[in-house]
């Protein structure tokens, strides 16, 4: 790289330590101010990540954009939708929502500000699936398939966690074939100060080179050596159900709405 570009990868880097400030125009954004889903942009279904077994269905009628924010629903599961092959695949109890940008991004400051839902159910936005469009590297051997939480919050716990994973392949998503590599400082749990479901916040994250940062509100929370992370992944966000993880959330209370107000991402000229 020519002195100019190491100079403003240097600039873009020390600015993020404080967050996105005096970084001027996104490189990309969604202020979901539409009638609906920009379906050039994103897509609210993946053929290989329909649910997970463990029993909840991503449903496309969750999905929707309203009120200057694209909205998640977690709900109970409809009888219409407790078909043969739902139940057997393991979609049996909850209908969520999934969204992931179709084209995939690298290094840079990402950024979006939200209002989760007052639940145990996981509000999620992260990076993944470096190999979709090489199926013949993410179905066989060989291979990792990279994966950037760059939030999962449990808004009834107050529970904020970054983490990231390295899974072997072959990789189908949900199911872990061929084992987990050990990564250090692979995560970090935040016990927030603030009711996450009762209002919006700004929840960011730096992707460079040499270094991995996470933000809460402009304030770095976590932060790590980039060790693994150096292919461009999709943008997404979700809701899902974590059994094993805090448990199921009080189905008395649901239908919930996870809202995303905006999306930006600053490109980095590394």
């Amino acid at each position: 790289m020519t002195a100019a570009v190491l100079l403003a990868a240097a600039a873009l880097v020390a600015a993020s330590a404080a967050g996105p400030a005096g970084r001027g125009a996104p490189t990309f954004t969604d202020e979901f101010d539409g009638a609906g889903l920009d379906a050039q942009v994103w897509s609210d279904w993946e053929a290989s990540f329909q649910g997970r077994r463990a029993g909840f269905l991503f449903a496309r009628d969750n999905v929707a954009v309203s009120n200057g924010c694209l909205n998640l629903t977690a709900r109970l599961l409809r009888t219409d939708e407790k078909t043969v092959e739902n139940l057997r695949r393991g979609f049996d109890t909850y209908a969520t929502a999934y969204v992931r940008r179709r084209e995939k991004s690298f290094y840079g400051y990402y950024e979006c500000r939200a209002r989760t839902m007052d639940s145990k159910v996981c509000n999620a936005f992260w990076l993944y699936d470096p190999l979709s469009d090489q199926p013949e590297r993410k179905f066989r051997v060989g291979d990792v398939s990279e994966e950037i939480d760059m939030f999962e919050i449990f808004g009834s716990l107050r529970e904020w966690y970054g983490t990231v994973h390295c899974l072997k392949t072959p990789y189908l998503e949900g199911i872990v074939h061929g084992g987990v590599e050990k990564l250090p400082e692979k995560s970090k749990k935040v016990a927030l100060d603030f009711n996450p479901a009762a209002e919006f916040h700004v929840y960011g994250f730096l992707w460079s080179r040499d270094r991995l940062a996470w933000y809460i509100d402009g304030k770095e929370v976590f932060s790590r050596a980039n060790d693994r992370f150096h292919r461009p992944l999709h943008v997404t966000f979700d809701c899902e159900i974590m059994y094993t993880w805090v448990g199921e959330p009080d189905r008395t209370r649901l239908p919930q709405v996870y809202s995303i107000d905006y999306f930006r991402h600053w490109s980095s000229p590394e």
